[in-house]
Parts: structure tokens; sequence; C-alpha cells
């Protein structure tokens, strides 16, 4: 039976960074083709496919793919949630590697969210010097966001991804029907990084953006806006691979968003809804230290409200936490919040030292 739609087009961007060169597969079915993919990309013998439970069916598609293609499989589950992102559960897939043995010319291949892609990112970049990755991002935040880049890393006790490495996959499969398996609270997160990035590239983006209507939306208009904000990111860290000036811009609303995680306890405020909130700072912040027009916050706060993220902090989560959170982020110096501001979309400002006391008083506007 046909439905009358045309079938919906895959989008295919290039990732560019130093050495690297790596395509990044955007559309519906995309899972589908994974074995094609891996076949000419030449990536290995064996996958050690990294998954958590909430993603067993879509790791299951991916490995019965694999191996349709030739590719021995070692499928290694992993406990759902930031807590998998530890030095213990590193060690132990690792060693699951070495015991099923993993050579350094096969590959990581990361089925999930944010969590799984940094986890096993950082095994593709430890594992034996380093082997061949394979990104398959299940949730938009990943596919918008920690996907691409080739940041990846675990948290110490003290402090959320302070051990890592950049390290750049051969392979990003982005299967957009996952997203309609997603509960509406996991969508909404991904969205808070969609909004950041329509404030960092331009008016056009960001009307895009304002105007979407429920989560996830149209499958075309979705396909097009994963690829608009990949192909954003894609650019800047192609300029800028290891963070040392404009790679920074991609940190806009994470400075106190990271601070709220923090001082919330994890998972209090999944990541999205934690930097909803500090864009909403850093969007007041720059309207009293660069004059910032007041409603880039209220249309963005607007958007952000209607697709159920919060515009409101708990009134428990102490400033001084916080701040104090924010002091021992990676970005932040001896001397400095080392904020990403801007003025108006597609104008970033980097490197901002806001004043202390200007920085509470956008906390305190929160509540």
């Amino acid at each position: 039976m046909t439905t009358g739609r045309a079938p919906v087009p895959r989008h295919l961007v290039w990732g560019e960074i130093g050495p690297a060169r790596f395509p990044v597969c955007i559309g519906p079915g995309e899972i589908a083709n994974i074995g094609d993919l891996w076949t000419e990309r030449s990536i290995g013998a064996a996958a050690l496919v990294v998954f958590d439970g909430a993603v067993a069916g879509h790791a299951q598609a991916v490995e019965e793919r694999l191996r349709a293609a030739g590719v021995r499989v070692v499928p290694v589950a992993v406990p759902p949630g930031e807590p998998s992102k530890s030095l213990g559960e590193l060690e132990r897939i690792c060693r699951v590697a070495a015991q099923h043995g993993i050579r350094r010319s096969d590959a990581v291949v990361a089925v999930g969210g944010g969590v799984i892609g940094d986890l096993a990112g950082f095994v593709a970049a430890s594992y034996q010097r380093g082997i061949n990755l394979v990104h398959v991002p299940t949730t938009l935040l990943a596919m918008v966001d920690s996907a691409i880049g080739g940041k990846t890393g675990v948290d110490l006790p003290e402090a959320k991804n302070y051990v890592g490495a950049i390290w750049q996959p051969e392979l990003v499969v982005m299967d957009t029907e996952v997203l309609g398996t997603l509960p509406v609270r996991e969508l909404a997160c991904g969205f808070a990084e969609v909004v950041k990035y329509g404030l960092l590239d331009s008016y056009e983006l960001f009307a895009r953006v304002e105007a979407w209507p429920a989560l996830p939306g149209p499958p075309e208009a979705l396909v097009e806006l994963i690829r608009d904000c990949v192909a954003h990111k894609l650019n800047v860290v192609s300029q800028d691979e290891r963070e040392q000036g404009l790679r920074a811009s991609l940190n806009l609303g994470h400075t106190v968003g990271h601070g709220i995680e923090a001082a919330a306890g994890y998972g209090r405020y999944h990541h999205g809804e934690a930097i909803s909130l500090g864009l909403l700072a850093a969007l007041r912040i720059g309207h009293e230290l660069r004059g910032a027009a007041p409603e880039w916050r209220s249309r963005t706060a607007a958007v952000l409200e209607r697709h159920g993220l919060p515009t409101r902090l708990a009134i428990d989560v102490a400033t001084d936490d916080i701040l104090a959170a924010m002091g021992r982020d990676k970005k932040a110096s001896a001397t400095s919040f080392n904020m990403v501001l801007v003025e108006e979309p597609g104008t970033v400002l980097l490197r901002q030292n806001p004043p202390r006391e200007l920085v509470v008083a956008a906390i305190e506007e929160l509540r």
C-alpha cells in the first residue's frame, strides 16, 4: 500500500576536520544502509557495538545490518544514564574488546545518545591508542551536537568530561525515524541545542526554529533542520578542532547551564533543560554587558517554553553552588568565567568576562 507521500531524501554532509574526512548521512531509515556504508568506507572486519538498554532495538538493527555485510559483531550493553560515563565503565568496555580480539583495524560503533557517544568515542580514542569510530546517534541532542565534532570523554566525581580526547569518526549515520520513538522530554532536550544553533547562526535559522511546530516536526523539514545544525558545527570545528578560539562559540548557554546541572545534582535537570536556562542567563548578560536587544531573550524564552523546556530555576538550587561549579568549568580561567554571548542571531562574542554581580543577577532572574 502506498501513502501517496514522496520519500524524504537523504542529506549528506561531509566533515573535513584536519586530516579526517567523513560522511554524515541524515535521513529516515539510514540504519538500514549502515552495512553498505561500512563496506564503502572499508571500516574494519569487526565492530564493537556499544549501546544502552533504552536503544537495544536500534542496536540490534545495526548489528543485523553489519553481520549481513560480513562484519563480526561484539555487542556491549551499558547501563543507561550519566553514571556510565566513568573510568570504571571505560575499563570494562576496553577489556571486553581485548577479550574478543578487537584489533586496531576494527571499529567501535556508538549507538545511543550523548552518554554513549562520549563513552564509546573515548573507548575508540584510547583502545590500542586509537581505532575507528562510527556514530549512530539516536537522540536529537546527539544528532545536532554531541555526535559531531570529535569530543569524547568520561566524568570524574569532581566534574563532567574531565578525562577525554578529541577523536573524529569514520562515519556518522543519523536515522531520523528513531526520533519518533523518543519521549517528548528527550526531544525537547535536544531542541534546546537547536535553539542554540539558531542564535549562533543567523536570523534565518532562528526564525525557522522559532516557528517550529510540535516536536519532532515534519519529516523532511526535520532532516533539513538537523542538516543545517550539523553543517554549522562542522564548519566551526573544521576551523578550530581543539577549541582554541571559534569552537568556544558552541558553548553558548553552557557555562551557566553546566553550573546548574552540577549544583542541582546530575539528573535533576537533563542536559538540554539546564542549557535552556543557561541560554536565558547568557542572553540577559549579553543585554546588560553588550547592549543586546532584550527581545532576543524574551523570544528565546517563548520558544523554549512552548516546547516544554524550563525557563524558571528551582528556588532550592543555590546560586553560590552554581557559581562554584562554573568556576570549575574547563573553559573558565582563574580570573574569568570566559562566557560566550550574542548580540543578535549570528553575532557571537567570545571570551566575555561579565562581573560576578551581573552573573548573579542573571541567575536570580531565572527564579
